[in-house]
């Protein structure tokens, strides 16, 4: 009871120590608020050691983590401490999400005590890796690298050597039963959730998803696949935010989405899925160019979160249903949904070069380039090259036999037809007033457009989804059969 008693005394003098430190270096020096507060986010770290050392896995742990997380928010919320505040004096509940953070993972450890020790780890990943990263940004302001608007090359670079230095203490010191290359994929989970994390809730997200990493690690549910996957998104966010590619919620449902292909599917649908999107994002962004330099309009080609899903969900799908069903045919319709999606992107981004109008599917009436539902001769071939190119790979690599192959660059052809076929009959199509061009969105040149065909749900998003739907039915359907009459040539 005596070491409780000292514990909460030692508790309570540190957290003072804290507020009362920040508040000196705040009026003492000409770091501004922002630095300070990233100072007295590192101090903080040794709580977790005051803790540790008193109460372990306790009841009183959590009781003084609640207390902790309700004074933040009385403190945030009612601006008691401006010290703390962001450089732009705006209110800082950054410290609360911390807080609450920190006291969610502390009641689940109570609960599961086998799980105490990973959250100090997912406690030290936030504190030291997040809170140096500005700090080190600014001593290296001249040689540093802007990725983003918000985070830089060596911001990243801290976070992810910092919460290496982190898990290796934990491992040598404390006995925590983990693998270098574990180790490594949380210091690269960390990086990545630092940088896709929202102004402030970058506190709540960093500590839930190493947390939960390790505690899917302690249940057997980490595949090397998944260390791997994970060990290689901080340098693939950087490329495609820093290349433009995707915009942050882009980025974020991008590796969602592989996180949950490398959990459910193997390395080879992974390697799969990934080569698409970057082959595609590099041709995007050459046609890009070539365009824009024939006189064509500039676009940006930063893909939304919505955008990630249309193209994903379907693959995603239909390897969970693998995963679960055991069967052959999931995996090749898998194979068809992903080239169908790259064949109708290498169609769009290639097909733009052509010169002229596009033609209609649906009427064959000339259209400009650019709407949805328009094809031209340049685009349809390249559409059927690039059908049987991508599933070329797993074919090569004995994964789907011939008649497999053939079928998934038939139907992916099919699907890219399929597409535009919607888009033409569905899609909603405005006329802008202002330049009197006919364009698929409901604001042209600041003024609001109108609805001359289709309907308003209906964008491009839309139909890339519905088309992937429709094809991996198809896909299911004939493929079941063929799997069923002609198993040996199918696999």
């Amino acid at each position: 009871m005596e070491k409780i008693i000292f514990g909460y005394i030692a508790f309570t003098a540190y957290v003072v120590f804290i507020l009362a430190f920040g508040m000196i270096l705040e009026k003492k020096t000409k770091l501004g608020t922002t630095t300070c507060r990233k100072i007295t986010h590192i101090i903080s770290a040794f709580l977790w050691v005051i803790c540790y050392y008193f109460f372990g896995c306790s009841i009183h742990w959590v009781i003084l983590n609640g207390i902790g997380a309700l004074g933040l928010f009385l403190m945030s919320y009612g601006n008691l401490f401006k010290h703390f505040n962001r450089d732009d004096a705006t209110k800082n509940y950054g410290l609360f999400y911390f807080g609450f953070s920190t006291f969610i993972v502390s009641i689940f450890c109570l609960i599961w005590p086998e799980l105490y020790l990973y959250s100090g780890v997912a406690y030290y990943c936030l504190a030291l890796g997040d809170g140096l990263a500005p700090i080190m940004t600014k001593l290296f302001k001249s040689k540093n690298v802007q990725i983003s608007p918000t985070r830089s090359l060596v911001g990243s670079l801290t976070v992810f050597f910092v919460s290496l230095a982190a898990c290796f203490v934990f491992y040598l010191a404390l006995g925590l039963e983990i693998d270098v290359l574990f180790i490594f994929s949380i210091a690269a989970l960390t990086t990545v959730a630092e940088f896709y994390g929202l102004k402030g809730l970058d506190n709540i997200i960093i500590e839930f998803m190493v947390f939960g990493y390790l505690v899917l690690h302690h249940f057997g549910l980490v595949t090397p696949l998944l260390e791997i996957v994970i060990l290689t998104t901080p340098a693939l966010a950087m490329l495609m935010i820093g290349s433009k590619s995707l915009d942050a919620a882009g980025g974020i449902t991008s590796l969602l989405l592989f996180l949950a292909m490398a959990f459910f599917g193997d390395v080879f649908e992974t390697v799969y899925t990934a080569v698409y999107f970057l082959v595609a994002t590099l041709i995007a962004f050459i046609t890009g160019r070539i365009y824009a330099k024939k006189g064509g309009k500039k676009e940006k080609h930063m893909r939304t979160g919505r955008q990630v899903v249309a193209v994903g969900l379907v693959p995603l799908a239909l390897v969970i249903a693998g995963y679960f069903a055991k069967n052959k045919f999931f995996e090749v319709c898998f194979y068809l949904t992903v080239a169908e999606q790259f064949a109708d992107s290498m169609a769009s981004d290639i097909g733009r070069l052509t010169s002229g109008k596009n033609i209609n599917i649906v009427g064959f009436k000339p259209v400009e380039k650019g709407i949805s539902g328009g094809v031209s001769l340049l685009g349809t071939l390249v559409a059927l090259f690039s059908s049987f190119l991508l599933p070329l790979i797993p074919f090569l690599f004995g994964r789907i036999g011939l008649i497999a192959f053939l079928l998934v660059g038939a139907f992916s052809f099919l699907g890219v037809l399929v597409d535009s076929f919607l888009g033409s009959m569905f899609q909603g199509l405005y006329l802008c007033h202002e330049c009197g061009r006919e364009v698929e969105t409901a604001l042209h040149c600041d003024k609001p457009t109108e609805r001359i065909k289709g309907f308003k749900i209906v964008d491009n998003t839309a139909v890339n989804l519905l088309s992937g739907f429709a094809v991996a039915a198809l896909g299911c359907f004939d493929m079941g059969l063929k799997a069923a009459g002609v198993p040996e040539d199918f696999e």
